[in-house]
């Protein structure tokens, strides 16, 4: 990974990208999802279909979670990667495993179905199930209108990736990153240097700002946040499945300074990915004869399984 710590001042800005005009099937629109992706693996995407209401809820339930008393919280403790479910501390995961560990609290939760993981919910917190799982419903559907916007993008079928998603792996993370009392030792950061692991993210923050993606000349770009947009990036899976076309790009959350260092930040995010025996090779039409395929095949569980085994401590 760039290691490059210039920030850049003068690029384009990021792509705004309209989900409404990618699901009608528009050229236009999937034309600019598609460069949007390659170009900078990142995009702004407007009517998402996520209902004000659900994203209220859902950030209300997070700042009454990470309340909570940490007793509480380690009662739901993140417990292994296999099972990917419940509350991780400041020291539980370091996404650039070169760096400290990150200055951030998270909370996994992700669909209930019989061969899913169990979900570990906080029982003095009921309100809390709900939100998130209707974040999970929405963010999903908006996922899935997604895929097949990427689809057309790649010149294939919408449904294309449909049967792939049909149990997702898919899970929600809730994100609390802690006033800073002082300045960190060098080098650490609210998240770490880090590519996502798995096929699509939706992310929705608060106003606090601090997201930087990087750049394919090693720049840093701070995205910084839009009310009425979700911020969405390309994961690791669909680089793969592109053979490299659409980029997963290496992104972070800055340490802020000033007045910013004393306040918290929260965010929301779905990790959309596909379902465990899924393997993904690189796309024929993704491939020819002067760009061969870069990516051996990979079962998107044993994926997701390895990369999270890598960044969480071993104790969780």
């Amino acid at each position: 990974m760039p290691t490059d710590e210039r920030v850049a001042t003068r690029q384009p800005p990021i792509p705004v990208i309209d989900l409404g005009a990618c699901a009608r099937g528009e050229t236009p629109a999937c034309t600019a999802l598609g460069e949007a992706l390659e170009q900078h693996g990142f995009f702004y995407l407007r009517h998402h279909g996520v209902p004000v209401e659900v994203l209220q809820g859902v950030f209300a339930a997070a700042r009454t979670f990470f309340a909570l008393p940490p007793a509480a919280k380690e009662a739901v403790r993140w417990q292994s990667a296999a099972t990917n479910r419940g509350y991780g501390g400041l020291t539980s995961q370091a996404l650039d495993t070169t760096r400290l560990w990150d200055l951030k609290e998270i909370f996994q939760a992700g669909p209930e179905h019989p061969d899913a993981p169990p979900n570990r919910w906080p029982p003095e917190l009921p309100a809390l199930r709900a939100a998130v799982l209707a974040f999970y419903d929405a963010a999903r559907a908006a996922g899935d209108r997604l895929l097949a916007a990427m689809a057309r993008a790649l010149g294939l079928p919408a449904a294309y990736f449909a049967p792939h998603f049909a149990r997702p792996l898919s899970t929600v993370r809730l994100l609390h990153y802690p006033p800073l009392a002082g300045a960190p030792p060098p080098g650490q950061l609210r998240a770490g240097a880090h590519t996502d692991f798995g096929a699509l993210t939706l992310l929705f923050n608060d106003a606090a700002g601090g997201l930087e993606i990087q750049l394919a000349d090693g720049t840093w770009l701070p995205v910084p946040p839009r009310p009425e947009a979700a911020i969405v990036n390309t994961g690791d899976l669909l680089e793969r499945w592109t053979n490299g076309r659409f980029r997963s790009s290496p992104h972070r959350v800055a340490v802020p300074s000033g007045p910013a260092a004393a306040r918290a930040r929260y965010s929301v995010v779905l990790f959309h990915s596909p379902s465990a025996d899924t393997v993904v090779a690189p796309l024929p039409t993704c491939q020819s004869a002067t760009r061969p395929p870069r990516y051996p095949p990979v079962r998107a569980g044993d994926h997701l399984l390895a990369r999270l085994k890598a960044t969480h401590r071993a104790a969780y």
